[in-house]
């Protein structure tokens, strides 16, 4: 195995690599495992990152992590697919020294659109996002949020237009005190059978990200939130998709790792390893600057 990987690296030329790395086009690295960590049966069950609940009093309830002496306090909003970046921002708050209070409640964006009634909750989001930010109005030492969400959601209207004018009515009543927004773009998602695809590559000892890869126009839809953000002269988008997609599929495992513990969420394992790629994007902001305040958040 060792002189197979030295092989590969001399015709390669990279260094080996696990995860989002190994499609990371500055840096080229090789992953020859054809292992799959986590299995689909382990991701799923496999809990996010751990936090620390009721972090905020009141209605605006949140979790907290990342450094342990923080410089400055920043904040996650969205739903679900907010939460599956935990693990991703959790390695930029420790390299950056900072403390994340995640507001992220299922089927509830950041968002004045509202969800179908089908969706649990539906009837409360709105509600929930204002008490959040009236939290963020009441706490200007704020002066970053990160915001995913669902773009597939289901809305109580269709048509993007609803959902994109409601993700803009929430950007505009973010406080003047919060000085940037970072748009995570929603990731792509697996097809039901593609955890029984990759079963049997790993059982086949086959490559399963190849193997088991969804067409990109199957996998990626367009982000509602993305647009709302081009639209705001607040918010900074940070598009990853070239860690998961070519520019005809998408790949179920990326460097061993395995991308989804679901059909749609993040694993713990990949979203960690986006971790430095969400800092190179902050890093190549043009408004890096606003981001490291000299006092405690």
């Amino acid at each position: 195995m060792i002189a197979a990987l030295a092989v590969a690296l001399s015709l390669f030329g990279g260094t080996p690599c696990t995860g989002a790395a190994a499609r990371d086009t500055e840096q080229r690295c090789v992953n020859a495992s054809k292992s799959v960590e986590p299995t689909p049966d382990e991701a799923a069950l496999t809990p996010n990152v751990a936090c620390v609940r009721g972090a905020v009093a009141g209605l605006a309830d949140a979790c907290a992590y990342g450094a342990q002496n923080p410089v400055a306090t920043v904040a996650l909003l969205g739903d679900s697919h907010a939460a599956h970046w935990r693990a991703g921002l959790e390695v930029v708050a420790k390299a950056k020294r900072w403390r994340v209070l995640e507001f992220a409640r299922p089927h509830c964006p950041f968002s004045y659109a509202v969800p179908a009634p089908s969706q649990a909750g539906a009837d409360e989001c709105v509600a929930y996002n204002q008490h959040v930010l009236t939290w963020l109005a009441e706490n200007p030492q704020v002066a970053t949020v990160f915001v995913s969400n669902n773009a597939r959601l289901e809305m109580a209207e269709r048509g993007k237009l609803y959902r994109v004018q409601g993700d803009m009515a929430a950007f505009a009543w973010l406080p003047p005190s919060v000085k940037r927004i970072f748009v995570l773009r929603d990731t792509p998602t697996n097809l039901l059978a593609t955890p029984d695809c990759i079963r049997g590559a790993i059982r086949r000892k086959l490559e399963a990200g190849a193997r088991c890869a969804v067409p990109r126009k199957r996998a990626l839809v367009s982000d509602p939130t993305v647009t709302a953000a081009a639209r705001s002269p607040r918010a900074r988008v940070i598009d990853l998709t070239p860690f998961f997609c070519s520019s005809k599929e998408c790949f179920p495992v990326v460097g061993g790792v395995l991308v989804h513990k679901d059909q749609d969420h993040l694993t713990q394992d990949f979203s960690a390893s986006l971790g430095p790629y969400i800092t190179r994007a902050i890093d190549r902001s043009a408004d890096a600057a606003i981001l490291a305040p000299s006092a405690a958040g």
